[in-house]
């Protein structure tokens, strides 16, 4: 279907921007000593005629869209100017006799008439209006060009999006499954029921993480439970080595994030920090509003001081702060580092309120 006639407000607006045209060949005809009301039923009728005719641009737009290197493209559109322009000149000479014919209008010499020169004047407007009309269909093709390239780049950023969370549970899964049945196993004997609470938290940690990972955001609150079923799987394969301090502004559990964002710190921190310690260390997870209503993140862990700092960041930081960008761009700060014996993330992104995120 044509686009102006596939939507009311966009035909009103395009009758809307003949009233200009109509106001003119009035004038045109006031100029040639017609009376007003002869001009107007006569211009008004026009306007509606043209604005029906001159739809069919449409179809050459879309036949012949602007590009470079296309000259002869000015030679089509002059050639189809004329051409739209004698008929429609045409058609409004019938229309004048049909007025004249059925007693709307006096008839020639007291009544208005046309003369060769006023027909080819008239032809000379109807091309002006003719290019108006192709002006405004590649107005209307360039915008839904632009809709289309936005839905496919929405469709892309959503296909990134999935892309993301499988590889991130695909990298969550292997090890941090084989570790966790690893110590069910193990617990089976010694400690039976810390195995049955492991399995009872390892589903749990599983259902949540793919309920999830479903959605676009999740709260912060929400994601930061998902971290303490997680670390409570922790505490119980490491038992006193695994310590976690918590400093979590409630004022800031609304806001949402994406999902699954700060399981790869924690696990970062646990993997690379308490784990290669005989004695074990503290994770400090520190969540707080910032004076520029931001939300500050701090994952801290102990780390070995004679071990040499690594050079860059793991994956999961690299996705995490490709995440990051991705979302907010430079709205969100992100920072990793290591300084004597700790291993410190910094994340600041801005507060997204569930209100206002999902709305």
């Amino acid at each position: 279907m044509h686009p102006v006639l596939a939507s009311r407000a966009r035909l009103g607006t395009y009758l809307l921007a003949w009233a200009p045209g109509a106001a003119l060949l009035s004038a045109q005809f006031l100029a040639q000593g017609w009376h007003l009301r002869q001009a107007l039923a006569v211009a008004v009728p026009a306007c509606m005629l043209g604005s029906v005719l001159f739809l069919s641009s449409w179809y050459l737009c879309r036949a012949a869209p602007p590009r470079a290197g296309r000259p002869w493209l000015l030679g089509v559109w002059a050639a189809a100017a004329g051409i739209m322009g004698l008929l429609w000149s045409g058609g409004v000479g019938c229309l004048l006799r049909l007025l004249q014919g059925l007693a709307l209008l006096p008839a020639a010499p007291a009544g208005p008439s046309f003369t060769a020169p006023a027909l080819l004047g008239l032809a000379a407007t109807g091309a002006v209006f003719y290019l108006v009309t192709v002006a405004f269909h590649y107005l209307l093709i360039a915008q839904q060009q632009a809709e289309e390239a936005e839905h496919a780049g929405r469709d892309l950023r959503e296909l990134a999006r999935e892309a993301e969370l499988k590889v991130l549970r695909a990298q969550l899964n292997p090890h941090f499954l084989f570790n966790s049945l690893n110590s069910i196993s193990a617990l089976t004997t010694i400690d039976p029921k810390g195995a049955r609470r492991m399995c009872v938290l390892l589903a749990e940690f599983l259902r949540s993480s793919l309920r999830l990972g479903e959605r676009e955001t999740v709260s912060l609150a929400e994601e930061l439970e998902l971290v303490r079923t997680y670390l409570a799987i922790e505490q119980i394969r490491f038992g006193d080595r695994l310590r976690v301090d918590w400093a979590v502004d409630a004022d800031a559990g609304c806001t949402e994030v994406p999902p699954l964002l700060l399981q790869p710190l924690v696990e970062n921190a646990i993997k690379h920090g308490v784990a290669q310690l005989t004695g074990g260390g503290t994770v400090l997870i520190a969540v707080a509003v910032l004076p520029d209503r931001r939300v500050g993140i701090r994952v801290e862990n102990a780390r070995d001081p004679g071990q040499e700092a690594p050079a860059g960041l793991g994956m999961g930081l690299r996705q995490v702060r490709l995440r990051l960008r991705g979302r907010y761009g430079p709205g969100a700060d992100f920072a990793a580092g290591a300084r004597r014996d700790r291993f410190e993330v910094v994340l600041a992104l801005p507060m997204e309120p569930a209100e206002v995120s999902h709305a």
